[in-house]
């Protein structure tokens, strides 16, 4: 099974931290647990309203969210979805929306635990 989180992103941003002080880790993974969910919903909004614009932008935005934190599947699932809007591709942004979304419970699910060790 492939690696829901490259765990060397997370101990690059550790790097950046005084003494491996998590907060910017911590903080970085509530930001995204926050505002993930709203922004999954806009991709799927997007689609079932036509507003190609406003499912590009959403996944766009994940997509850099996800990055940074090194969950590459979601990222992949984002650019695939980012690059279908674009070129208004109806068909092909609704068979991959059920896969953004299973990529994005993956990496939450992930992120939670590993939020969960952070805080001890």
């Amino acid at each position: 099974m492939e690696q829901v989180l490259d765990m060397s992103v997370m101990e690059e941003l550790l790097s950046f931290a005084d003494d491996g002080d998590p907060e910017l880790v911590i903080d970085l993974i509530q930001m995204f647990l926050e505002d993930g969910p709203s922004k999954v919903a806009a991709v799927t909004e997007g689609l079932s309203a036509g507003d190609f614009d406003k499912a590009e932008r959403a996944a766009h935005s994940l997509k850099g969210s996800s990055g940074n934190l090194g969950a590459r599947l979601l990222q992949n699932a984002c650019e695939e979805m980012q690059v279908a809007t674009r070129y208004h591709k109806l068909e092909e942004s609704r068979r991959l929306a059920p896969q953004l979304t299973q990529r994005f419970v993956e990496a939450e699910l992930a992120l939670r635990k590993l939020l969960a060790t952070y805080k001890g």
